[in-house]
Parts: C-alpha cells; sequence; structure tokens
C-alpha cells in the first residue's frame, strides 16, 4: 500500500481532510484574508462564560503563547503522519467489517495522544518568537483608527476592522460604561487588554 492509498484511507483519510483544511486557512492568512490569531478572543469569550473552560485553559498551559492555530496545525499534522506509519505497520491489526472501523477510531484517538506531548515539545522554541511579535503588534495598533462593525460596542463586547501593514483586521474592542459607540463609528484604539485580547477604545478626538 503507497503513501498515497494510506493518505486516502480510513482512518488516515480523517486526518487528510483535516490537514487539508489547515493547509487552507494557511494560504488564505498568506494571502491576507485572515488573521494568526483570529480564533483567540472567541476562545477566551466562551472559556469567560463558562464553566467548562478545561479544555482551552489547557491549551494555554500547554502550549504557551502560541497562537490556537498554530497549535492546532502542529497537532494535525503530527496526528497524520503518526497515523499514517501506524496504518502502514499495523493495518493488519484492523481485521475487516465493523471491527475495522472501531480499531481505526482507536487509532486515531492514539495518534491524537502521542502527537499533543510531541506538539508541546516542538512548541517549546516558537513562543518567545509569537510572545514577541504579539507585544510588537498590540503596542503598534495603540493610537490607531478603526470602524466599529457591531451594532454596539460595551465593556464586554465588540468588534473593529482596523487597517494594518495593508492589511486589514477585526479586533475585538471595549468601551467604558459611559461611552456609546455603533456600527459606523470611527474610534481610536486607546489601551490593550493582554489577557483579554482586546483593545479599550476611545472616541476620535478631532
Amino acid at each position: 500500500m503507497d503513501f498515497l492509498n494510506l493518505a486516502l484511507t480510513f482512518p488516515t483519510i480523517i486526518f487528510t481532510a483535516l490537514l487539508l483544511v489547515v493547509i487552507l486557512f494557511w494560504i488564505i492568512t498568506l494571502l491576507g484574508f485572515a488573521d494568526i490569531d483570529m480564533f483567540e478572543s472567541d476562545l477566551d469569550i466562551e472559556a469567560n462564560s463558562s464553566n467548562t473552560s478545561g479544555t482551552h485553559s489547557f491549551l494555554n498551559l500547554d502550549f504557551g503563547g502560541i497562537p490556537i492555530t498554530v497549535s492546532i496545525t502542529l497537532v494535525i499534522m503530527l496526528s497524520w503522519l503518526i497515523s499514517i506509519y501506524a496504518h502502514k505497520f499495523f493495518a493488519y491489526l484492523l481485521g475487516d467489517g465493523i471491527l475495522f472501523y472501531i480499531l481505526g477510531l482507536v487509532m486515531l484517538v492514539i495518534s491524537v495522544v502521542i502527537a499533543l506531548p510531541v506538539a508541546v515539545i516542538i512548541s517549546k522554541p516558537l513562543q518567545r518568537f509569537f510572545s514577541s511579535v504579539e507585544a510588537s503588534r498590540s503596542s503598534d495598533l495603540l493610537g490607531l483608527e478603526c470602524v466599529v462593525v457591531t451594532g454596539k460596542v460595551t465593556p464586554t463586547f465588540g468588534q473593529a476592522r482596523i487597517n494594518f501593514q495593508g492589511t486589514e483586521q477585526l479586533i475585538e474592542i471595549r468601551a467604558h460604561d459611559n461611552q456609546l459607540f455603533s456600527a459606523g463609528d470611527t474610534v481610536v484604539l486607546l489601551e490593550h487588554l493582554k489577557d483579554q485580547h482586546c483593545y479599550i477604545i476611545a472616541a476620535k478626538p478631532w
């Protein structure tokens, strides 16, 4: 069974499909239509509003400061490689019929379990790079104008679009209680809240 057949045969085809999605995401990101940490703020909101935030906290604890998109990419790539080789050397154990699919799913789970700690080890050298990039980008955005895209902005909710270095980005914004902003308003980024991955905004002073 050659490499291509392994990649397109159950159970490895599951990881192959996920890998194609990841590759498509990074192509879109390189073209400037997506942001590398576009899911960070959404995950933080879900974690803060839920009592079942253990998964997100676990990922942050293990993978440090690298974006969730990078950590997921590492896990999927490693799981795919492990599944390829496991499928190649242990295909004879899968059997036939329903047993084939049951053991195939077990192989998928084992591949992920092995891939997770390996991905954490690989991510260690990357953490310093992404931390410095995040700090630089956050400070660079302060003082810039952006346009509110949500119907309102509150101390816990709000998004805006900003043009930075030739690309348009969607960022999370927050306002103080006594400030009212709505879609279409042009505001200024006043402060960056690192833990919440969002910016405090103020009315345009001119």
